[in-house]
C-alpha cells in the first residue's frame, strides 16, 4: 500500500482529488443506474435535471417479483455461468499444466491460436453455432449455451493459468517425479494447490464473461432460457425506452459479479500479483 504521508499538503490534496475523480468514474454509472431505477421514468431526463425526487421500488419489483421475468432470466443467466465455469476448468487446468510443462514444437503457435479466439468477434461464430445447436438439436437449451461459452472462457482461462503454473518451481515436480508420481498426480496435489489463487481468480473472470455475454444467449436461447441481458434488451421498445426497468435490470445485472469480487477480493490481489516479486 502507497503512503501518502511522506508528500506536502498541497500533494496530498491532489492525490486524494484523483482518487477521489477516479472513484467517481468507477462508481458513477453504477450510482446513475440506481437512480434511474428508483426515480419517476418521467424525471429520467427531464431539462432541467430533476434532483429531488421521492424514491420508488415500482421497477425493482416490477422486474423481480410481478410479473419478475427478470428474476428468472438471473436464474437462467448464474445456471449458464455457473456451468460455463464447471465445464472450463477440466480442460483449461491440463491444457494450461501442458502448456507449461511438456516440450511441444507448435507451443508458441497453440498459444496464439487461443489468443485469436480472444480477440475474434463472437458474432463471427454465431451463425456456424447457431446451426450446429440446431442440427443437434441444443438450440433453446442451457447446455447449447454453456457449450458456445467456452470458446471464450477456454482460451482465456488456458492463458492465465499457464502464466501462474510457470511461476511454481519444478524442482518441486521433479522431486515427487523421482518418488514414481505420475504427471497427473503431480499436478493436482502439487502444483494445483500451490496456484489456487490463479484458480479462484480465473474462475472469478470466466464467471464473469459468461454472465455478461449476451451474442450467444441472443441466437441459442429461448424465451424460457433467455438470460439477464437478453431480457435487458426487451425494454427497448418501439413505443418507448422504460428507463426505470433498464435501470432496475442493469442493477440486478451487476450484483453478482459486484458480490463476487467482494467476497473473493483477497483472491483477486494475490492472483494478480502472484509471482510479481522474486528471490
Amino acid at each position: 500500500m502507497v503512503s501518502v504521508s511522506g508528500y506536502s499538503g498541497l500533494t496530498r490534496t491532489a492525490l486524494y482529488a484523483g482518487l477521489l475523480l477516479c472513484l467517481m468514474f468507477f462508481i458513477g454509472p453504477i450510482v446513475w443506474f440506481f437512480m434511474l431505477a428508483i426515480r419517476p421514468p418521467e424525471t429520467a431526463f427531464a431539462m432541467p435535471p430533476v434532483l429531488a425526487f421521492k424514491p420508488t421500488a415500482a421497477a425493482f419489483f416490477h422486474t423481480v417479483i410481478d410479473p419478475g421475468a427478470n428474476g428468472r432470466q438471473a436464474i437462467n443467466s448464474l445456471i449458464v455461468a455457473v456451468g460455463a465455469v464447471l465445464l472450463n476448468l477440466p480442460f483449461s487446468v491440463p491444457a494450461a499444466y501442458a502448456l507449461s510443462r511438456f516440450r511441444m514444437r507448435a507451443k508458441k503457435y497453440v498459444m496464439l491460436w487461443y489468443l485469436g479466439l480472444l480477440m475474434a468477434p463472437p458474432i463471427a461464430f454465431l451463425i456456424p453455432y447457431f446451426i450446429l445447436m440446431t442440427r443437434i438439436g441444443l438450440s433453446g437449451t442451457y447446455l447449447s449455451m454453456i457449450l458456445v461459452l467456452q470458446t471464450l472462457t477456454i482460451p482465456f482461462s488456458i492463458w492465465v493459468l499457464k502464466s501462474f503454473i510457470d511461476e511454481v518451481p519444478k524442482e518441486l515436480e521433479e522431486a515427487a517425479r523421482v518418488d514414481g508420481a505420475r504427471w497427473y498426480v503431480i499436478m493436482l496435489r502439487i502444483t494445483m494447490p500451490l496456484v489456487r489463487p490463479g484458480l479462484i481468480v480465473t474462475s472469478m473472470f470466466a464467471f464473469v464473461f459468461a454472465w455478461n455475454n449476451a451474442a450467444f444467449p441472443l441466437v441459442l436461447s429461448s424465451q424460457s432460457t433467455a438470460t439477464l441481458p437478453i431480457g435487458t434488451l426487451g425494454y427497448f421498445a418501439t413505443s418507448g425506452v422504460t428507463w426505470s426497468f433498464i435501470g432496475a435490470a442493469a442493477v440486478l445485472a451487476m450484483l453478482p459479479p459486484m458480490l463476487i469480487f467482494l467476497i473473493f477480493d483477497k483472491y483477486v490481489v494475490r492472483g494478480l500479483t502472484f509471482g510479481a516479486i522474486k528471490g
